[in-house]
């Protein structure tokens, strides 16, 4: 067996002192993070202007700002009430967001390139904190938490108890890290344990899925099935529901009460901020627990369906597909951005397929809708969205559009698999034929279970399909197309 990091997400009970003392936690550290991210911008000036190999080494190498901390705290106390352990992974982390941007200044990082690291609003998100070494300012005792806060000024020892109804899960477990969060108004606890993983199992039965935005997913597998999972529709109705709670919330007035802020000793500072009307904060409270709500459904649809298809396959591909929101209206766009879980989905199955000891792939589906499963023919032009049936015009042989797409994402999967094992497979390589599907299958998601719905189990289609139109057609010869076939 092999071991592996991985995460435990727990919901802490969490009372209204001891939400306000580890709020306070959170507001200092997002206060560092800003005070460390101005101070990088001075010293990469001071760079810039002197050439200081001081500075330099300060603002890029790994601990430089860290060894700040010292200094910092001297010249602001009240950091000294937060534990050693956040205010470290506070500087740590925005010496990250620096490196990030170098590197992605330099073409070292893949994906979009990255700024200068900003400042941050904690109101628009929770800093989080870290305690990143084994029992070190954490504890687990029975259903509590315990965490421990700086001394302060007084050098008195401080903690704040929280209460984990699901303490139990982490019984007999290796704890390598604590991450104290707050998502939509409840707090979490993460903690990071080695687990240990089973082997890799045989594969004996393979799926290939092609994801898409009209179902979830359509899958083929080496049985001659197909299966078209359906996409979460209920998304649909969270939007609107969402919608109609922002637009309430908007139309209250949230700086209701005007009031002096107070010092650590109760005195006035001279500060004034608003409280929001009590309106405003019942309307707020609806939207995040629909929020959560949204969240925890679509954790459990997807969970669901990971678990259902690895209980049936060995190994379970999808497409490399992931929408990026590019639609061609408003609605479209929205629908892609909010709905989707396709790049959910896929760390979902990765997780699910290490856990269980099934294999997880994911192949390059470029071309797979718009060729022939039969002879190979590629429509130059493509495959329209709105067109889900169409015939080649070789072998006039009629394909539904996502399982053409499946099925030669099965093949491309069943190559691949021979390959990186040296032939292990031939046999499923060479015993599919899957010019056609001989049973479907239609898989609805609910929250008791998978249903499973029969559809077409002749492999016959009932209704017309809709031939393309190009401006030339060159049929091949016989022995073209059988020599085409045999090379899959």
């Amino acid at each position: 067996m092999s071991e592996q990091s991985t995460v435990l997400k727990l919901g802490l009970e969490v009372g209204l002192q001891e939400a306000q003392e580890i709020d306070g936690q959170s507001r200092i550290c997002n206060w560092l993070y800003n005070h460390l991210v101005e101070k990088g911008s001075q010293l990469k000036q001071e760079f810039l202007k002197s050439g200081n190999k001081e500075s330099a080494m300060t603002l890029y190498s790994k601990r430089g700002l860290r060894n700040l901390l010292p200094s910092i705290k001297a010249e602001n106390p009240f950091l000294k009430v937060v534990h050693s352990s956040p205010l470290k992974n506070t500087a740590l982390r925005v010496t990250s967001a620096i490196q990030d941007y170098q590197k992605s200044r330099k073409g070292k990082r893949k994906g979009k390139q990255t700024g200068w690291p900003q400042f941050r609003s904690w109101k628009k998100g929770w800093f989080s904190l870290l305690y990143d070494e084994p029992n070190k300012g954490f504890k687990v005792k029975g259903q509590q938490l315990i965490l421990s806060l700086g001394m302060g000024i007084d050098r008195k020892q401080r903690s704040v108890k929280l209460g984990i109804p699901d303490a139990g899960l982490l019984k007999g477990q290796t704890i390598r890290n604590l991450r104290i969060v707050c998502e939509l108004g409840k707090y979490y606890a993460i903690f990071t344990i080695e687990k240990l993983l089973p082997k890799t199992k045989p594969i004996s039965k393979v799926i290939a899925l092609d994801p898409n935005h009209k179902n979830l997913a359509y899958g083929v597998d080496t049985d001659r099935k197909g299966i078209e999972i359906a996409a979460p529709k209920w998304l649909k109705i969270y939007d609107k529901r969402l919608d109609e709670l922002k637009s309430k919330k908007d139309r209250c007035n949230k700086k209701a009460k005007k009031v002096s802020a107070l010092n650590e000793k109760e005195e006035p500072t001279g500060k004034e901020y608003y409280l929001p009307s009590r309106k405003w904060k019942k309307r707020d409270n609806a939207l995040k627990k629909a929020l959560r709500k949204r969240r925890e459904q679509t954790k459990t649809f997807m969970f669901t369906t990971a678990h259902a298809l690895f209980k049936e396959y060995d190994c379970v591909a999808i497409g490399d597909y992931t929408p990026n929101g590019n639609g061609d209206n408003s609605i479209m766009r929205r629908a892609m951005n909010n709905r989707s879980v396709i790049g959910r989905f896929k760390e979902t199955l990765s997780w699910v397929a290490a856990k269980s000891g099934k294999t997880f792939l994911e192949f390059d589906e470029k071309g797979t809708t718009r060729t022939c499963n039969c002879c190979h023919y590629v429509e130059p032009e493509g495959i329209p969205l709105e067109v889900r049936q169409w015939q080649c015009p070789i072998c006039q042989a009629i394909h539904i559009r996502d399982e053409n797409a499946g099925i030669n994402g099965l093949r491309r999967v069943l190559r691949d698999l021979s390959k990186k094992n040296k032939g292990e497979y031939p046999s499923i390589v060479s015993g599919s034929d899957l010019s056609f599907v001989q049973k479907r299958w239609a898989w609805s998601v609910l929250p008791s279970g998978v249903l499973v719905i029969p559809r077409g189990q002749d492999g016959g289609f009932n209704h017309s399909s809709k031939k393309l139109k190009r401006g030339h057609d060159s049929p091949r010869s016989k022995v073209d197309y059988l020599t085409n076939l045999s090379q899959v």
